[in-house]
């Protein structure tokens, strides 16, 4: 289990840090609302952070049911959306506010494993399986998230700070709602999908 206090705090320091960037463009900008070009970049980047705002709520906040589809209009807040496509096939059904975190949060994490960009593949089988399959150049899932599946230290996780809390907590969100992580491993691409099916 996790420390819930120090995953709250990591998890706050990185929102606020995601959140910073279209912030200061946005405090830069005001003084030149004026001007017709200064005016288009501060709308796009309003527009940006109401996105990221939107998403954020839904994955670390308390949330609302929502349709598979939604998701994805969801994940085009994502910080890293300018480098990463998110690929997620329509799917039936509706999901309760932890099974939205949860896919949300693996979304995220999924994107982290591409640094150079590309496209993070996600699909829902009939059994309530979704995979998550990150496909880019030096793709590579975090090695925080690599030690936890691997039963390493939570309190070593906790303990890469901000920048890899991502990682805790998509493994926390999953022990919450009662869903098993693991890699489906075999033949295919070099890395492997990250696999959440609800327990046995």
């Amino acid at each position: 289990m996790f420390p819930s206090s120090r995953l709250a705090e990591l998890l706050a320091s990185r929102i606020f840090h995601d959140l910073g960037s279209p912030v200061a463009s946005i405090t830069a900008l005001l003084p030149q609302g004026t001007d017709p070009a200064a005016h288009t970049i501060l709308m796009e980047t309003a527009t940006e952070l109401r996105a990221r705002m939107k998403l954020f709520s839904a994955a670390f906040g308390g949330g609302d049911e929502l349709a598979w589809q939604d998701l994805g209009t969801l994940l085009l807040g994502a910080p890293m959306a300018h480098r990463v496509r998110f690929d997620m096939p329509s799917a039936p059904g509706i999901l309760p506010p932890g099974r939205v975190r949860l896919m949300l949060s693996a979304a995220l994490l999924a994107a982290e494993a591409l640094p150079r960009g590309g496209v993070v593949r996600i699909a829902q089988d009939q059994s309530w399986r979704v995979t998550f399959l990150p496909e880019g150049r030096d793709a590579a899932w975090s090695p925080t998230f690599m030690d936890l599946m691997a039963d390493g230290s939570p309190e070593q996780a906790l303990a890469e700070g901000p920048r890899r809390v991502l990682a805790p907590w998509v493994v926390a969100q999953a022990l919450a709602e009662g869903a098993e992580l693991s890699f489906a491993l075999g033949a295919g691409p070099s890395l492997p999908p990250l696999l959440i099916a609800p327990s046995a």
